[in-house]
């Protein structure tokens, strides 16, 4: 039985990350800070901060914190500093007293990044905290992921490893504080947010969990266990045939105000631009006519290359009356030349076959496939509406 898609999967956590009415104030600042809200958007959290910071009977470590999100990145709210004087002036851990900032995470986070601005070192109090908060206290993990990321923040002393903090605050938090996101995180991250399930009064779990769902999916798409790999590039170039059904090659003019167009693909480099656009929105790193290190006399260099998954998509035009087996030597010739560079492990052959010899397709992918690194074949014959016409090398 087939589980939710990933729009009911998305669709459920932003139904669960709703915050009601009377969502804490630090929450309703979490959020805002996620979304990287808009200098407007944060008027309000902060005049009620503020507000509550100036009476005494109603301030709270909340407040403190709800300035802290809208100050990073921003001006600082002329109350921040006191609010953080007035908590480094209370005692925490206190066994008749009921725990505040000690057990709420999100707090922590928040006065980290309000600290993170303001002073040049973890003050030792809240160094304290947040360690001790995340080594002895029966938190909810999103709790103590967050207070080991506020830890890693201050670079406090005794922080616990990263390893420690949830993979879906660990993708959410890469890149901040020195957090790393390996692929096994990434990996981690989707298999628990294929099983989230929303529980009332978690909305900021939810909201976090979106968060992570959004990068995880930007990071792999389709987004699942771990990243594309070259198989995947070969299925979508194995797809581009289908793309010519609506390849624009008119006869006359489909608008008053235009002319008949046809795009015409003459040579290998117009081969290249279509793969290009097809590749693109799919991997942020694509790269074209990378040039390698001189090998002797020769200096290679990649069609199109992708370096997260170590792969190279070579693009060959064959024309008519020129020989398969020519296709086959000049990509064992890539294959010879690109092997000598360690970050390539995989090679996906693309020719265009521009005499539409489809009788012998079969064959020639045959024999590429048995090349070292070659991990897929593609042949395009040129399209029955295109003329098949021989054309000058270009």
């Amino acid at each position: 039985m087939m589980g939710p898609g990933l729009a009911e999967l998305r669709a459920g956590l932003v139904a669960a990350s709703i915050l009601p009415p009377d969502a804490p104030l630090h929450h309703r600042a979490l959020a805002q800070w996620l979304a990287s809200g808009t200098a407007d958007s944060w008027e309000t959290i902060e005049s009620t901060a503020t507000g509550n910071l100036d009476n005494a009977g109603r301030r709270s470590a909340r407040d403190v914190a709800a300035l802290g999100f809208a100050s990073h990145g921003r001006n600082l709210a002329p109350s921040l500093q006191q609010g953080l004087d007035w908590l480094g002036q209370r005692s925490w851990f206190h066994s008749q007293r009921p725990m505040t900032l000690e057990a709420d995470g999100v707090a922590a986070l928040g006065i980290a990044l309000a600290f993170s601005r303001l002073a040049p070192r973890c003050p030792d109090w809240f160094s304290h905290l947040l360690t001790r908060s995340a080594s002895t206290l029966p938190l909810d993990p999103i709790d103590r992921s967050l207070f080991i990321v506020g830890a890693h923040l201050m670079d406090a002393p005794g922080k616990l490893d990263q390893s420690e903090i949830e993979p879906e605050l660990r993708v959410v938090f890469g890149g901040f504080a020195g957090i790393t996101v390996p692929e096994t995180t990434y990996a981690a991250a989707w298999s628990a947010l294929r099983t989230a399930v929303a529980n009332t009064g978690g909305e900021v779990q939810a909201r976090l969990k979106l968060k992570a769902f959004d990068l995880v999916a930007e990071h792999s798409i389709p987004a699942r266990t771990g990243k594309l790999e070259p198989s995947d590039v070969v299925r979508v170039l194995e797809g581009v045939s289908r793309s010519f059904r609506r390849w624009t090659w008119e006869t006359k003019p489909r608008t008053t105000t235009s002319s008949a167009v046809r795009w015409e693909i003459q040579n290998e480099y117009h081969v290249q631009n279509l793969l290009y656009a097809v590749l693109a929105p799919l991997f942020c790193d694509l790269n074209d006519e990378e040039t390698l290190p001189p090998i002797g006399q020769k200096n290679p260099r990649l069609d199109l290359s992708i370096p997260s998954i170590g792969t190279v998509v070579e693009v060959k035009f064959l024309r008519p009356g020129v020989a398969m087996q020519k296709m086959i030597d000049e990509i064992a010739t890539d294959v010879g030349l690109y092997k000598t560079d360690p970050r390539w492990t995989s090679l996906i052959p693309f020719i265009w076959d521009d005499s539409a010899r489809t009788e012998d397709h079969a064959k020639l992918v045959s024999g590429l496939v048995k090349l070292d690194m070659v991990v897929g074949a593609i042949i395009v014959p040129r399209p029955g509406k295109m003329l098949a016409v021989s054309r000058d090398a270009v």
